[in-house]
Protein backbone atom coordinates (compact mmCIF):
# COMPACT_ATOMS: atom_id res chain seq x y z
CA UNK A 1 0.00 0.00 0.00
CA UNK A 2 3.06 2.58 0.48
CA UNK A 3 4.25 1.64 -2.74
CA UNK A 4 1.06 2.15 -4.53
CA UNK A 5 0.54 5.97 -2.34
CA UNK A 6 4.11 6.66 -3.28
CA UNK A 7 3.74 5.84 -7.15
CA UNK A 8 0.43 7.71 -7.06
CA UNK A 9 2.04 10.66 -5.53
CA UNK A 10 4.81 10.49 -8.41
CA UNK A 11 2.51 10.06 -10.93
CA UNK A 12 0.71 13.46 -9.79
CA UNK A 13 3.97 15.31 -9.64
CA UNK A 14 4.55 14.36 -13.14
CA UNK A 15 1.23 15.22 -14.77
CA UNK A 16 1.31 18.06 -12.49
CA UNK A 17 4.72 19.36 -13.93
CA UNK A 18 3.81 18.20 -17.78
CA UNK A 19 0.55 20.45 -17.56
CA UNK A 20 3.11 23.68 -16.34
CA UNK A 21 5.44 22.87 -18.62
CA UNK A 22 2.22 22.76 -21.49
CA UNK A 23 1.36 26.17 -20.38
CA UNK A 24 4.42 27.94 -20.03
CA UNK A 25 5.40 26.87 -23.45
CA UNK A 26 2.17 28.00 -24.88
CA UNK A 27 2.81 31.23 -23.65
CA UNK A 28 6.46 31.49 -25.04
CA UNK A 29 4.86 30.32 -28.07
CA UNK A 30 1.56 32.93 -28.14
CA UNK A 31 4.56 35.96 -27.10
CA UNK A 32 6.88 34.73 -29.78
CA UNK A 33 3.89 34.67 -32.43
CA UNK A 34 2.84 38.24 -31.29
CA UNK A 35 6.53 39.26 -31.55
CA UNK A 36 7.11 38.01 -34.77
CA UNK A 37 3.80 39.47 -36.15
CA UNK A 38 4.41 42.96 -34.56
CA UNK A 39 8.25 42.92 -36.50
CA UNK A 40 6.46 41.74 -39.36
CA UNK A 41 3.61 44.47 -39.66
CA UNK A 42 5.83 47.39 -38.08
CA UNK A 43 3.23 47.84 -35.57
CA UNK A 44 2.76 48.17 -31.62
CA UNK A 45 1.07 44.86 -30.55
CA UNK A 46 -2.30 46.59 -28.81
CA UNK A 47 -2.42 44.20 -25.69
CA UNK A 48 -4.57 46.42 -23.58
CA UNK A 49 -6.77 44.42 -21.06
CA UNK A 50 -9.59 46.21 -19.76
CA UNK A 51 -9.74 45.85 -15.62
CA UNK A 52 -12.08 47.22 -13.36
CA UNK A 53 -10.33 49.13 -10.17
CA UNK A 54 -13.77 47.41 -8.57
CA UNK A 55 -15.67 44.79 -9.72
CA UNK A 56 -18.17 45.53 -7.46
CA UNK A 57 -19.12 48.83 -8.13
CA UNK A 58 -22.18 49.32 -10.08
CA UNK A 59 -22.00 51.09 -13.42
CA UNK A 60 -23.66 54.54 -13.47
CA UNK A 61 -25.05 55.96 -17.13
CA UNK A 62 -23.40 58.95 -18.24
CA UNK A 63 -25.82 61.28 -17.53
CA UNK A 64 -26.66 64.25 -20.25
CA UNK A 65 -25.23 66.52 -17.36
CA UNK A 66 -21.29 64.90 -17.28
CA UNK A 67 -21.43 64.12 -20.91
CA UNK A 68 -22.72 67.37 -22.53
CA UNK A 69 -22.14 70.27 -20.21
CA UNK A 70 -19.07 72.26 -20.79
CA UNK A 71 -17.18 73.96 -17.74
CA UNK A 72 -15.45 77.60 -17.68
CA UNK A 73 -13.36 78.28 -15.23
CA UNK A 74 -10.63 81.01 -15.06
CA UNK A 75 -7.13 80.54 -15.83
CA UNK A 76 -4.14 81.52 -14.13
CA UNK A 77 -0.25 81.96 -14.97
CA UNK A 78 1.89 79.58 -12.84
CA UNK A 79 5.19 81.54 -12.41
CA UNK A 80 8.51 79.38 -12.48
CA UNK A 81 9.59 78.03 -9.32
CA UNK A 82 12.86 79.41 -7.89
CA UNK A 83 15.92 77.61 -9.40
CA UNK A 84 17.13 75.25 -6.75
CA UNK A 85 21.07 75.51 -5.44
CA UNK A 86 23.16 73.65 -6.90
CA UNK A 87 25.33 71.52 -4.11
CA UNK A 88 28.49 69.30 -4.53
CA UNK A 89 28.02 65.68 -3.91
CA UNK A 90 28.54 64.34 -0.41
CA UNK A 91 31.23 61.84 0.05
Amino acid sequence: MSLFRLLFRWFLLLVGAVIGLGFFLFAVLAFVLILLASLLTGRKPNLQFRVNQNPWARRRPASQAEAGDVVDIEAREVKEPAPLPLQPPRH
